[in-house]
């Protein structure tokens, strides 16, 4: 029995140390796993997959990526700021500035100046000055002394979309100002164009210029206006200018949505309440609308050529109260960098977010997406240059050039980079912008006074 019970012994050791082993061997422990967390659709998720795979590579398997989508930036919020609260959530995310805000309340995002200035691991300064400046300058707007909490990912701006076809018909010069708008407006009205869409649609669904969003429609026209629309007090408390009782910005602010308000009543311009819909593209291609303001990330749904309608597209700047003030906003999210309780998982994150803002992977963002290079040596690149002009060699050799409308408002959005403005960035600034919109439908589409409207909203902001 006790020979027995030695070998059963031997035995059992031997099958417990090969269960171990193997153990051992199918679990990679070593492999750093990244979660990253966005919200843009599968054709973008399918492009992050192809860097994820060269990431992978580049580091031997150490890391692996774990790119979840979840269809759309509300919800991405939502779902990071409950994981938040749980302990868990992403190690990089898709992130627009006021969210990332309302994260820093939870201490939940890392900030990056640490990594940045790692003599190993980080951007030297010439890397940094090859970020495009005004994209570069978002990422520290979080607080008065500049703390980088993210970085540029797929940066767009808004353009004005116009029928081409048109405007070369009737001889007119494209608006650069608004009341240059409302010039086009006048003669739009005098039309064969005009009455033909009258009589398909109603005169009360004409309007000559949409606007897609009325948040940004009432941020830019504060800002053009030369107003202030959010800042940071002494103790980098956030400032709601344009929503204060009787301050010079919100007295601009004022001036600027009486002005709109006045055009709208005579069908110069509307925003996309007054065609029914979230954005005006239906309605521009339908020719209720002859000039629409949207963004340049989107410039295939205001195609003309598509849809209901039979007109080249044209694509020029957004409207300028003055031109010795121009402001057009900059759109497009950021990434950041999320505590955890791995510094070696906040090591793999900093080194995903280096690799996707890399020249060579920044390249190839800005030529297979809609979206803008978001550096100065991708935006100059040969590369670059000939996506934008839309270079094609044919069988024999010879170079032809058919940009495409998205390659058209790529070149056209970025020709006002240096109009563009941002915003700083506190808890309460999402609910401003929330805010900001329903000023502007209570104004045109809810018969409030532009003092009840306001006054409403900074009431609103403070009990939110």
């Amino acid at each position: 029995m006790k020979k027995i019970s030695k070998m059963l012994v031997v035995l059992l050791l031997m099958v417990f140390g090969f269960i171990l082993t193997s153990c051992t061997t199918n679990n990679n422990s070593d492999t750093v796993t990244i979660k990253f967390w966005i919200y843009n659709g599968a054709e973008i998720k399918s492009l992050l997959e192809e860097f994820k795979d060269e990431f992978v590579k580049q580091y031997d398997g150490k890391y692996d990526v774990e790119i979840v989508s979840y269809g759309n930036a509300d919800t991405l919020r939502k779902q990071i700021s409950q994981s938040i609260k749980g302990g868990v959530g992403p190690t990089v995310a898709q992130v627009y500035p006021d969210h990332v805000a309302a994260y820093l309340q939870g201490n939940a995002v890392l900030p990056l100046d640490s990594f940045i200035n790692d003599p190993v691991e980080g951007l030297s300064k010439e890397e940094q000055d090859q970020f495009i400046s005004q994209f570069w300058a978002e990422g520290t707007v979080y607080d008065k002394a500049g703390t980088r909490y993210s970085l540029p990912f797929n940066k767009s701006t808004e353009l004005m979309y116009y029928n081409k076809t048109l405007f070369e018909a009737e001889g007119w010069d494209v608006p650069k100002t608004w009341e240059e708008v409302v010039e086009i407006s006048n003669k739009w009205k005098q039309t064969t164009n005009y009455q033909t869409a009258a009589k398909t649609y109603g005169e009360d669904l004409l309007y000559t210029l949409g606007y897609d969003s009325e948040a940004n429609l009432f941020i830019t026209l504060t800002q053009q206006w030369g107003a202030t629309y959010t800042s940071f007090d002494n103790d980098n408390n956030g400032v709601f200018n344009a929503f204060g009782e009787n301050t010079d910005d919100t007295l601009k602010s004022k001036q600027a949505l009486s002005w709109f308000s006045d055009a709208f009543k005579e069908h110069h311009v509307g925003t996309s309440t007054a065609f029914g819909a979230d954005y005006c593209s239906t309605a521009f291609q339908n020719g209720q609308c002859i000039m629409t303001i949207g963004s340049s990330a989107g410039s295939s749904y205001n195609d003309g050529l598509t849809g209901n309608a039979n007109f080249t597209t044209g694509v020029s700047t957004v409207p300028q109260h003055s031109m010795d003030n121009p402001q057009v906003i900059q759109q497009g999210t950021n990434i950041a960098l999320f505590r955890r309780n791995n510094a070696d998982e906040e090591l793999a994150g900093w080194r995903w977010m280096k690799f996707l803002t890399s020249k060579e992977i920044a390249l190839e963002w800005a030529i297979n997406t809609a979206y803008f290079p978001i550096r100065y040596d991708v935006l100059n690149s040969q590369e670059f240059q000939d996506h934008v002009k839309g270079k094609i060699v044919d069988e024999q050799g010879h170079e032809i050039f058919e940009p495409t409308l998205e390659a058209i408002a790529k070149a056209a959005g970025l020709e006002q980079q240096n109009w563009f403005y941002t915003n700083v960035a506190f808890p309460k600034s999402s609910s401003a912008r929330t805010n900001a919109e329903i000023i502007v439908q209570n104004i045109l589409y809810g018969n409030k006074t532009i003092d009840t409207a306001y006054a409403d909203a900074l009431n609103s902001i403070y009990n939110d």
